[in-house]
C-alpha cells in the first residue's frame, strides 16, 4: 500500500476505472452516479487525457495551468484504492476538492482520511485561502470526516433531473425586464450579480473575487478546446435600472452522450422570474431535439429556482451539503 501525488497523464486511464467503482454505494444507489453521469464523467476524463500534451506546453508559460488537476491516489495491488483531486478555483486562491472517492471494498480503513491530510497539507504550502467541498447528505461516515478535519457545512446543492417530456416553447419575458445574450468569457456581468445575490454564509467560503470569474487566456483556449457542447447563456436586467437580476444558461452535448444541463441564477427579491428563467433554458435544450436527461444543479438557498423546476417536471435526486475550511 502506498500514497503518491497524481500522476497525468499515465493516472487518467486508472482514473476511469477508479471513478466507476468508487462512487457505488451499496445499500444507498440513489447515491450513485445513474448510466448518463458516469459516461459524461468518463468522456470528460478521455478529452482531458487527449488534450493533455497541450496542457503540460501551457504550464511552462503560465503557472495558474499548473494548478488544473493535482491530487494523491491510494494504490494497492497495483490499482488505486483512493483517490482525491483538487482544483485550484480561476485564478484565486480558494481550491475545490472534486472528486473524493474510495472504493468500496477499501473503506473504513482510514484511507480517505489519509488522503485529506496530504491534500489540506499540500494547499496549506500553496499558500490556498480556502477549501470547498460537496458530500451526499446523509453520508454520516464522510461528514464525520470531514468534520474531524476542520470543514465545516455552510450551504447545499442539489442535483434536479428531466428524464423526460415534451418540448418546451420560448416563455413570455415578463414586464418590467430586459435579456441580453452573455458572451461566454464575459466575467464582468456574472461577478456582479453573484457578489450581490450570493448569501454571506456561502460568501464566507466561496468568496466572490474577480479571481474566481476573470478567466486567464490559456484558461480560455484550453476550455475551448475541452468543450464537447453547445453553450448558450442570457441575463435577465430590470428594466429601469438595468441591474442584473437573473441568468440562464444551458449545454447540449454535440455527440449526444451523457446529459444536458442547465444553470440557473436569480436575485430573491424577483421570485417572480424563476418559471421564465427554468423555461427560458429548457426551451432551448429541448428545441434542439435531443432526448438527452437534463441536469439542473441548483444552490438549496435559490427555494423558487426549485419550485420551478419541479412545476417543469423536474425531480430532485439528491442533495450534497457543502462544507469549507478556511486555510
Amino acid at each position: 500500500m502506498s500514497i503518491r501525488p497524481l500522476a497525468l497523464p499515465g493516472d487518467f486511464a486508472g482514473a476511469v476505472e477508479a471513478i466507476a467503482k468508487a462512487f457505488q454505494y451499496p445499500g444507498h444507489p440513489e447515491w450513485e452516479l445513474d448510466p448518463a453521469e458516469q459516461v459524461q464523467f468518463t468522456d470528460a476524463i478521455r478529452r482531458m487525457r487527449r488534450l493533455w500534451p497541450m496542457v503540460r506546453a501551457m504550464q511552462l508559460v503560465a503557472p495558474a495551468m499548473r494548478d488544473l488537476m493535482r491530487g494523491f491516489v491510494w494504490q494497492e495491488n497495483g490499482e488505486f484504492a483512493g483517490f482525491i483531486v483538487l482544483q485550484r478555483v480561476g485564478n484565486s486562491s480558494a481550491w475545490q476538492i472534486e472528486p473524493l472517492g474510495v472504493l468500496p471494498e477499501y473503506r473504513r480503513r482510514g484511507i480517505a482520511r489519509r488522503l485529506m491530510d496530504e491534500a489540506l497539507a499540500m494547499l496549506r504550502a500553496r499558500g490556498a485561502t480556502a477549501v470547498t467541498l460537496g458530500v451526499i447528505d446523509g453520508n454520516t461516515p464522510a461528514q464525520m470526516l470531514y468534520r474531524s478535519v476542520g470543514l465545516a457545512d455552510y450551504s447545499g446543492n442539489a442535483l434536479y433531473v428531466r428524464t423526460s417530456g415534451p418540448a418546451v416553447g420560448r416563455p413570455a419575458l415578463p414586464a418590467g425586464y430586459t435579456e441580453e445574450p452573455l458572451a461566454r468569457f464575459d466575467w464582468r456581468a456574472r461577478y456582479d450579480m453573484d457578489r450581490r445575490i450570493t448569501p454571506q454564509e456561502v460568501q464566507a467560503y466561496e468568496a466572490v473575487t474577480s479571481g474566481r470569474y476573470r478567466t486567464p487566456l490559456f484558461f480560455r483556449v484550453f476550455s475551448l478546446l475541452l468543450n464537447n457542447a453547445r453553450l448558450g447563456d442570457v441575463v435577465v436586467r430590470r428594466s429601469d435600472d438595468g441591474t442584473a437580476v437573473g441568468r440562464a444558461r444551458w449545454s447540449v452535448s454535440k455527440k449526444g452522450r451523457g446529459t444536458n444541463s442547465i444553470s440557473i441564477r436569480l436575485d430573491r427579491e424577483c421570485h417572480a422570474l424563476a418559471p421564465y428563467l427554468v423555461q427560458r433554458a429548457l426551451h432551448e435544450v429541448t428545441a434542439t431535439g435531443s432526448t438527452l436527461q437534463v441536469n439542473l444543479f441548483l444552490p438549496t438557498w435559490m427555494p423558487d429556482i426549485a419550485r420551478a423546476a419541479e412545476d417543469s417536471g423536474f425531480v430532485r435526486r439528491r442533495v450534497h451539503r457543502m462544507m469549507g475550511l478556511k486555510l
